[in-house]
């Protein structure tokens, strides 16, 4: 699973939306309806801008695929309500002719923008209500957990960003929870129904989650993830079965798969990590098996700039060519 680094960046900023600064609303939070009048304090912005590139050894071509360029977040709080939004400006380059001459549809097809979250919510003391007419769902905030890598990690396939999402998530005494309904696509007579979810336990040595998604096409996503600290030492696991009912025996598809990482910080500004992954897709008696390596480096080189690097090898690719893959980027945060 490609972490698209941009959006993990910004995840802070989003987090933030749980925490921008009420010194304005103090006086009135005694009452949870209350609605002051909109005024500047109750937005913050931020946001970052990145330079990135992949190169695998298939293509032989170096692309951008959403790593390079500009995101803008504003959060919005007022007493109880908050909102957020998110927007990102990419330059989606690519060395590879077939990609140059894709459709503008096609990832890596040229310059884009993108409204990648647009959320209002209600922070009821245990946690956020929201709708979004684009947001994540539940189960996006815990399936990586046990990835400490910088790009390359795996996970279960869940919905991730999707539309029109009414969720509920919060934690609270170290037990963190959420919920979801999504549309896969923003138009509501074609896209694909869900509800994703977990529950989890959170304590400063340990997290550990189980999360569960189905949806209206016959598609079901089973998960558990967790890290550790030790020390310096970081280890987590992802775990995650996958069933597709494509209505008969013969092609109904189950993918089984575990990623497992360890991060290592070296010093305060340089951490090194290092994964494995292994799945197996079942169609029908067939079994497919895929595995694979990936080790990393990430530097911070300020307050407000890091940069990393992340490199993956196939094992095993299910009888195709085992490709190597890289991944590059530096970003600063404002």
């Amino acid at each position: 699973m490609k972490k698209t680094l941009l959006a993990l960046a910004i995840a802070s900023i989003s987090a933030s939306a749980f925490a921008v600064d009420t010194s304005s609303q103090n006086s009135r939070n005694e009452d949870m309806f209350a609605f002051d009048p909109m005024h500047k304090d109750q937005f913050s912005v931020s946001g970052s801008v990145g330079v990135g590139s992949y190169y695998d050894t298939g293509s032989k071509a170096f692309y951008d695929d959403w790593a390079t360029g500009l995101t803008l977040a504003v959060n919005y709080r007022n007493n109880r309500i908050v909102g957020y939004f998110e927007t990102d400006l990419m330059l989606n380059y690519s060395t590879d002719p077939d990609a140059k001459a894709a459709s503008s549809t096609d990832k890596h097809s040229g310059p884009a923008t993108d409204v990648d979250k647009a959320w209002l919510g209600f922070d009821t003391g245990f946690g956020i209500a929201s709708f979004g007419w684009e947001n994540d769902t539940a189960l996006d905030a815990i399936d990586g957990a046990g990835d400490n890598t910088y790009e390359f990690g795996a996970s279960a396939g869940d919905a991730s960003d999707a539309f029109n999402v009414v969720k509920f998530q919060g934690a609270t005494n170290g037990f963190a929870y959420a919920v979801s309904y999504f549309e896969t696509d923003d138009n509501h007579a074609k896209a694909d129904k869900g509800v994703n979810g977990y529950v989890g336990i959170e304590q400063e040595i340990f997290n550990v989650y189980a999360g569960y998604e189905t949806r209206d096409s016959d598609y079901d996503v089973y998960t558990v993830t967790g890290n550790v600290k030790l020390g310096e030492l970081k280890l987590g696991a992802n775990f995650w079965i996958e069933e597709t009912d494509n209505g008969s025996s013969a092609t109904d598809l189950t993918n089984t798969g575990y990623y497992v990482s360890a991060g290592y910080a070296v010093s305060e500004d340089l951490t090194l990590a290092a994964g494995y992954a292994g799945n197996t897709e079942e169609v029908g008696k067939t079994d497919t098996d895929y595995s694979y390596v990936n080790v990393a480096a990430m530097y911070t080189l300020a307050k407000n700039m890091d940069m990393g690097i992340d490199v993956r090898q196939d094992l095993d690719a299910g009888g195709a060519d085992e490709e190597t893959y890289v991944f590059a980027a530096g970003y600063y945060y404002f």
